[in-house]
């Protein structure tokens, strides 16, 4: 019987660790500004403090999608020469295990659930870790589904949200 892909890269030893944690820098009212209107929301919590306060918030809170970006991913502010041949320096949900960037890697889906608002000056942190691993054969070869769970915090400890991400890897073909 053939090994598995999975087996042969030794990675379901992975299933339950923990991957690195980090933490953003502070929140800026001029970042959430920014991403609102990246995004495209023009919600009056995310441009003045008063209105956000009139409503249910301390102050100026960032719209939900916010979150990741409150962090940044991880490893990703590389000078160019460093960046991989698909522009990525590393990607959310791609695992920080041995020979991950040797596969090719697509997102399979994710979940986010946002528990607290970020607000200006929140410090974020992102903790990780491998939930699930399986394998699958595809019309093209083996497929790998990795799926992690991140949580961020703020500050104080305080659960802001929770997303788990699904990656799919297969191997890369020759060219």
């Amino acid at each position: 019987m053939k090994e598995s892909l999975l087996d042969s890269l030794g990675w379901r030893k992975y299933i339950g660790q923990e991957t690195s944690t980090h933490t953003g820098e502070p929140v800026l009212a001029r970042d959430i500004r920014r991403y609102a209107l990246a995004v495209d929301d023009h919600n009056p919590i995310f441009f003045d403090e008063n209105a956000a306060k009139e409503g249910k918030y301390r102050g100026l809170t960032a719209p939900m999608g916010y979150i990741s970006w409150a962090v940044g991913v991880p490893g990703s502010e590389k000078a160019a020469k460093d960046l991989g041949e698909d522009g990525l320096a590393t990607f959310v949900g791609v695992p920080e295990i041995p020979d991950a960037w040797t596969l090719g890697w697509v997102r399979g889906g994710e979940e986010i659930e946002f528990i607290r608002p970020v607000y200006v000056n929140d410090r974020v942190t992102v903790r990780g870790k491998i939930v699930d691993m399986s394998e699958k054969a595809g019309k093209s070869g083996s497929l790998i589904f990795v799926t992690s769970e991140f949580v961020y915090t703020n500050q104080d400890g305080q659960e802001l949200a929770r997303h788990r991400v699904t990656m799919i890897a297969t191997p890369r073909k020759e060219s």
